[in-house]
């Protein structure tokens, strides 16, 4: 049986999540799954889940473990979505463009372009997709807020990998093995489609969750994973396990 899936990936955002869950429940095909992952939040999640929904909780370990999460209860999906709870969608139809073009063009990652695009380097790609009604947009770096994938990456590319602590570099990473293991149908690697970009909304994305952190861990966070990231990258390695370890 073909099955779509939503993770909704949370940290101490409570106040927005029910909004969140709900824009989710509106917008997409009955019959999705959809996944709340927390990450130890220390406010009462359990108050705004509405039913239906499956609540995933365990101790804080940062994002690329709590995205983890919500892929591990999502793998028996076809395709997947991803999003952090400050974005929300506005519209119907945004899980089904990215699924169309998926089919249409081979590509298994999509993530969020919201600004820094970069022009198309190969114009018969966009004239083609186009002419499907899609508008394709490229960005420079891989936004980690919003991620569809399909179960391709899961069986060929694996998790995030859980070295990564706190914020920052998991989801570039995890996007690089993604595309070294072939499933990304473009060169430019980062891209999204306007038509499904527009159905959502930014909320609250400087407040809350992470947003709570001193400056001093934060950076100390970023330099960590950065070096992670380049040790990782050395190994030259696609695959990472998808387990809750």
């Amino acid at each position: 049986m073909y099955k779509r899936g939503v993770g909704i990936v949370h940290y101490n955002r409570t106040n927005q999540l029910k909004q969140v869950i709900e824009a989710v429940k509106d917008t997409v095909p009955n019959g999705t799954k959809i996944v709340v992952a927390d990450d130890g939040s220390t406010e009462n999640v359990e108050s705004v889940l509405p039913d239906g929904v499956i609540y995933i909780k365990g101790p804080n370990k940062g994002v690329a473990y709590n995205k983890n999460r919500a892929l591990y209860a999502l793998q028996d999906c076809n395709v997947m979505a991803l999003l952090e709870d400050d974005l929300m969608p506005t519209e119907k139809g945004w899980l089904e463009i990215y699924e169309d073009v998926a089919l249409l063009t081979d590509n298994h990652h999509f993530c969020r372009v919201q600004n820094k695009e970069v022009p198309e380097t190969h114009v018969d790609f966009k004239e083609f997709l186009k002419g499907k009604g899609f508008t394709p947009i490229y960005g420079s770096s891989p936004r980690g807020d919003f991620t569809f994938i399909t179960r391709s990456v899961i069986q060929n590319v694996g998790g995030l990998n859980p070295k990564f602590l706190g914020v920052g570099y998991a989801h570039g990473e995890w996007g690089d093995r993604i595309v070294s293991a072939g499933l990304v149908a473009h060169p430019l690697k980062w891209w999204d489609v306007m038509e499904a970009r527009d159905k959502f909304k930014q909320i609250g994305d400087t407040s809350g969750g992470r947003w709570g952190m001193s400056p001093q861990d934060l950076k100390l966070q970023l330099r960590q994973n950065k070096k992670i990231a380049r040790e990782l990258k050395e190994k030259g390695y696609i695959y990472c396990p998808l387990t809750l370890e």
